[in-house]
């Protein structure tokens, strides 16, 4: 097998442990947490036991100077690892492996894991991701503390991504003039989620969508579309309405680019049983409607795709790791290992994250196959 060009990107990783305790190669440690992210071995001691007392050819794939590192090596080394470091080496294959952004919608929430105590404290480790929803992988991330400081954490993590040309969605707690000055001097556009944090726009988009407003957009295609969905015993139908008279809105000049309101109105039918929701956004972008809820729809991939995932499929939840910089690195690991399986191609008709682990599990081959989906040497 070809060397994967992936590894290339962590060969530069500042190695925490002094030089005359280094017995096993940082590239082999970060090798093993992966193997074992992707094999759903969740664990120091089952990591180090799958790699001393399984198939030789998982030790084939390392250096091993001087035998499979030890769980307590494990342990340590994954604490050690400085979090900003390795997210920033993450973040740059992530980007090699996307290739672009451009005209590719981003969207950014946070998670928390709520398993990982920020060294004893009482609040648990809060991740703001960015997920691009046509490649279906990580783009990147930003650790802090609690959610609270989301509002924060964004800009930062803006400031660590590629994204021109892109299109940024952000739920409402980051529905932010700083935040949409941010995205657009970056050279992309975003769509905003719009509630009670801004309680004057927010009841000033909501009545701009009236009866008589709405009829007048339902007139034309590049304002208004529908779509109903069909499944699982019930029946949905979205609306969307696109507006782009936006300079009577309170203070409109400060939201920099900001060219249309949407609302969006979900009607769902469940055994005969009828409910209804509205929801509005304000956005920089000036497209038609059904290309304005295709994007809105897709932000919440980052919800199915990514944090679902992480917490059902590779149990994020419930890793129980004490120190902050080891929860942090182990959630790094999880995203390169989702990214990956992401990538790789879907034999025998599998689609799902949870039946590809399995494949890689059951068959060594395969696994060969995922690890090099993260990009091979030319």
């Amino acid at each position: 097998m070809a060397r994967p060009k992936w590894i290339t990107y962590f060969d530069a990783l500042p190695d925490p442990r002094v030089e005359r305790t280094r017995r096993h190669e940082l590239s082999d440690i970060l090798v093993m947490m992966l193997i074992a992210s992707i094999c759903d071995c969740r664990g120091w001691d089952s990591t180090y036991e799958m790699f001393r007392h399984g198939p030789a050819e998982l030790r084939g794939l390392l250096a091993l100077p001087n035998g499979v590192p030890s769980a307590d090596t494990l342990r340590r080394v994954m604490g050690a690892l400085d979090p900003k470091a390795f997210g920033k080496a993450f973040m740059a294959w992530a980007r090699a492996l996307c290739q672009s952004t451009d005209g590719k919608l981003v969207a950014i929430d946070g998670k928390t894991i709520r398993g990982a105590f920020a060294d004893g404290s009482a609040g648990s480790l809060h991740i703001v991701n960015a997920w691009v929803a046509e490649n279906s992988m990580v783009l990147g991330h930003y650790a802090t503390d609690v959610k609270s400081n989301e509002i924060t954490a964004i800009p930062e993590l803006l400031k660590l991504l590629d994204i021109q040309g892109a299109v940024i969605s952000i739920d409402a707690m980051g529905c932010q003039k700083e935040i949409a000055k941010a995205i657009c001097g970056r050279g992309a556009d975003y769509i905003f989620g719009l509630k009670g944090n801004h309680p004057t726009l927010h009841q000033e988009v909501l009545e701009t969508f009236d009866d008589d407003t709405c009829a007048m957009l339902a007139k034309s295609a590049e304002t208004f579309h529908e779509h109903a969905d069909k499944g699982h015993g019930r029946v949905e139908l979205r609306k969307v309405w696109v507006h782009k008279n936006v300079q009577w809105l309170h203070q409109s000049e400060q939201w920099q680019g900001l060219k249309t309101m949407v609302m969006i109105e979900s009607e769902r039918t469940v055994k005969g049983n009828t409910s209804r929701e509205r929801r509005v956004y304000i956005s920089s972008l000036e497209i038609s409607a059904k290309r304005m809820l295709s994007l809105v729809r897709s932000h919440w991939h980052i919800e199915n795709k990514l944090h679902w995932v992480l917490d059902v499929t590779f149990g994020e939840d419930r890793a129980r790791i004490a120190k902050k910089n080891g929860a942090e690195n182990l959630g790094i690991v999880r995203k390169i290992a989702l990214n990956m399986l992401q990538n790789a191609p879907k034999p025998m008709g599998r689609k799902s994250i949870a039946a590809t682990k399995q494949l890689a599990t059951w068959r060594f081959d395969y696994l060969l196959t995922v690890l090099g989906s993260g990009m091979f040497e030319d």
